[in-house]
């Protein structure tokens, strides 16, 4: 069994090697109900698993049995193998694989006599762990795996992962360990029914086609998208693809910001769900909406909910990076930036007030523009600069 894990073997090979070992059939069933691997399934007498095996998956009828078992309620998150009496012939000795804390598949034992023992269910065990590394490490697997990150990204939105010590190691093994450009996207339809099982599939299908590297989770009325390894300045730029595919399923988003630590995606969750819940509002017509262009109708719509928002969450990311910038090397930019918005961007009344040379406010001027990438020949992008400072000041932390 070691062998299989060193030599990086498939499922189907682990399975194949622990039924040799305890003589009776074993198959592996994944997180779909689909069968992955079996063998000495000649041997195997109860009518409804042979119709399964046959079909190559377990029917709704059967899943629906499997689930309401007695045993199977009671152990639903834990590896050890335990006894369940088939209806019609023998018992079955059951071992869910548990990855991340979540079911992703089953192996299943096979018996016509009672005849079950410590050593059986040690290599069941054994076969357990072998397989877990294996579905974790190998890319054939990666169907699995993609359940697995929906089921992660769901704790990230309901905020579990706070309560769980092993959060983190689980995101470190999974595929959203990964420290590129993150972006949230939240679609919504307005028809009730729009995510039935038939469907999700397609629109998975067709968002992979856009955002290749992306990972979808249905939850509730929405379809939640986290976009990895995006360009900050280019990242929705084929607006046709996107557009057709807006249309085509009937779909409205919103848009986060840029971001890059996972466990940080709650916040950039609630970002894309208030520019879809605003932009809707106040632009019917739109198909998708940015949090750059709606911040500051969320703050508005803060107002009165104290604890529910952070108002760091408002301030213009631009100045966190001046701040470290003046920090590390002992400059104003930050102060040259706040006054000469209060001024309104005048040169002559901003090096009164800071008391340097034009030359000097000029090049740090254009410091700042270097280091933010900042427009300051916008007046939205000045009108977000100057209630963030005010936020600041707000907060005792104003220049």
């Amino acid at each position: 069994m070691l062998e299989l894990l060193l030599e990086k073997h498939t499922v189907e090979q682990v399975v194949e090697t622990i039924s040799s070992i305890v003589e009776k059939p074993v198959i592996f069933i994944d997180i779909n109900f689909g069968i992955r691997g079996m063998e000495r399934i000649e041997e195997i007498k109860d009518p409804s698993w042979i119709q399964a095996i046959s079909m190559g998956f377990c029917s709704h009828e059967f899943i629906f049995e499997i689930i309401n078992i007695k045993e199977i309620k009671h152990f639903p998150t834990e590896r050890t193998p335990y006894a369940v009496k088939m209806e019609n012939s023998g018992l079955v000795l059951v071992s869910p694989l548990i990855i991340r804390g979540n079911y992703a598949g089953a192996l299943v034992l096979f018996s016509e006599g009672d005849d079950f023992d410590e050593r059986h269910s040690d290599l069941l065990l054994l076969a357990n762990e072998v397989l877990t590394e294996i579905i974790l490490k190998i890319p054939t697997y990666k169907y699995i795996r993609g359940h697995l990150n929906e089921a992660i990204l769901i704790d990230l939105i309901q905020g579990r992962d706070k309560e769980n010590l092993d959060f983190k190691t689980w995101i470190l093994e999974s595929e959203l360990n990964i420290s590129s450009n993150h972006c949230v996207l939240v679609a919504e339809q307005s028809d009730a029914n729009q995510y039935q099982e038939v469907l999700k599939d397609s629109l998975r299908d067709d968002l992979y086609f856009i955002f290749p590297k992306s990972h979808v989770v249905f939850y509730g009325n929405q379809m939640v998208v986290l976009c990895v390894d995006q360009e900050k300045t280019a990242a929705f730029k084929i607006d046709t693809h996107l557009n057709d595919f807006l249309l085509k399923h009937h779909l409205k988003i919103g848009i986060s910001y840029f971001f890059q630590e996972i466990e940080n995606f709650q916040q950039y969750y609630f970002q894309a769900g208030a520019a879809l819940r605003i932009g809707v509002k106040k632009n019917p017509n739109q198909l998708s909406f940015s949090y750059e262009d709606y911040k500051f109708f969320h703050l508005l719509e803060s107002v009165g909910k104290p604890g529910i928002h952070n108002l760091n969450n408002f301030i213009h990311k631009s100045l966190s990076v001046l701040k470290d910038y003046d920090t590390k090397h002992q400059s104003e930019l930050c102060l040259t930036l706040k006054i000469f918005i209060d001024y309104s961007c005048n040169y002559k009344e901003s090096c009164q007030i800071l008391h340097i040379h034009r030359n000097t406010l000029s090049y740090r001027i254009e410091r700042i523009k270097v280091l933010t990438g900042l427009e300051l020949n916008s007046q939205k992008t000045l009108f977000d600069l100057a209630y963030s400072f005010r936020i600041l000041e707000y907060q005792g932390e104003d220049q």
